[in-house]
């Protein structure tokens, strides 16, 4: 009575395949992730060199407000202190010089409020 040993399920393909299943859902997870990283990069490059262009506009555009400032703080001191010689004239020049330098400054604040949203995107990408 040579009865052959009755044959349990068997586990050896199952775990293979599990393993095989496994390791390509790992490496799918990797090419992704590396390819998010290359495309967070490029977006951080962009950003840089967009970021670099800005400060540099701002700063021009702060240094024209300022200039503008002067000019018409120093035409209101000579029409304070009557140093000039056509009054109404000199004041219908400062109003025009006071309008210039108010539209310079809501420039300047649109032009600052843009760059720090980039900086803000920037600093959030960079985490």
């Amino acid at each position: 009575m040579d009865e052959a040993p009755e044959k349990g399920f068997s586990w050896g393909p199952i775990i293979v395949a599990a393993i095989f299943v496994g390791m390509a859902v790992l490496a799918f997870w990797i090419v992704q992730d590396k390819k998010h990283q290359k495309e967070r990069e490029a977006v951080m490059l962009v950003l840089d060199k967009e970021l670099a262009a800005d400060e540099q506009a701002v700063k021009e555009e702060r240094q024209k407000l300022e200039e503008m400032t002067k000019s018409v703080e120093e035409l209101r001191t000579r029409i304070q202190y009557g140093q000039v010689k056509d009054g109404k004239a000199a004041i219908e020049e400062f109003n025009k010089r006071a309008a210039e330098q108010r539209a310079e400054r809501e420039k300047y604040v649109q032009m600052a409020d843009q760059y720090n949203q980039k900086v803000a995107k920037y600093q959030q990408l960079s985490q």
